[in-house]
């Protein structure tokens, strides 16, 4: 945290092993990410199967001076936060993130504790070793689960799946391998995101904590593994055919049981 200048920073909070910098200027908006960290930490560590409570840093800057200021890089175009991997470090710029900074905090943290466990590597710009919908689906779930309105949300998005579904336009296993958050219409990609979480849902109730650590564990033991071939390996599925299953769990299940 030494390497940072962070002299406009001139406020800290810490609880649990989470650190916030900001100024007195952004309390309101440190506070709510302090409140949304409490309330995930334990989806957090059970998603991730973490012994003991997981550690961050994050920075709240005004714009890309701040930023540039604080990691001496600058923003790069259309960057509103930086994840620093080595570190557990976000820093988000508050003057381009539209949506409640809990929440975007917590996605973004979920980012980093999927890429550090797993030793994830960026093959090309926008696409990773994990295909995205397991990498957003992991990223989501406290984010989503934390919301104040995460019932009503979860619920809208499980009738969304289902009306999907009866129409055939569930989204395939070969376009949620790419960048969900590059898909061009909305609709679509929205309903790519609650694909997504659901997809992981379906995991963590079938094989628990199991699957997140053999996951993790073997990915980053070995590099040159393909997501695919680890899936099968944990799962006996490939891609299409736990796509089919889930195709299936939509089909016959209820929102609550999902949910829960």
């Amino acid at each position: 945290m030494t390497a940072y200048s962070l002299k406009m920073l001139n406020q800290k909070f810490e609880l649990r092993s989470y650190s916030v910098f900001f100024n007195i200027v952004d309390s309101l908006a440190a506070e709510e990410l302090l409140d949304s960290l409490d309330r995930a930490t334990p989806v957090f560590k059970q998603v991730f199967n973490f012994p003991e409570e997981p550690a961050a840093s994050f920075y709240l800057l005004k714009n890309e001076a701040e930023l540039e200021k604080a990691t001496g890089q600058p923003a790069k175009a259309g960057e509103n936060i930086r994840l620093v991997y080595e570190d557990n470090s976000v820093f988000l710029l508050l003057d381009r993130i539209a949506e409640g900074t809990g929440e975007v905090a917590l996605r973004e943290l979920g980012h980093l504790f999927f890429n550090n466990r797993v030793n994830e590597k960026e093959l090309r710009i926008r696409q990773w070793r994990s295909p995205s919908w397991l990498r957003e689906g992991f990223a989501l779930q406290a984010a989503c689960k934390i919301r104040r309105d995460a019932r009503d949300w979860l619920q809208k998005g499980w009738i969304k799946l289902q009306e999907a579904h009866k129409a055939n336009q569930l989204i395939k296993p070969g376009i949620l391998v790419k960048d969900i958050n590059l898909i061009p219409d909305s609709a679509r990609r929205q309903l790519a995101l609650y694909q997504a979480f659901y997809m992981v849902r379906l995991l963590l109730g079938i094989y628990c904590d199991s699957f997140f650590t053999k996951y993790s564990t073997l990915m980053s033991a070995l590099e040159d593994m393909e997501s695919e071939d680890c899936f099968r390996q944990i799962t006996s599925f490939d891609f299409e055919k736990f796509f089919s299953l889930f195709s299936d769990w939509v089909q016959k299940t209820n929102a609550w049981t999902a949910m829960e």
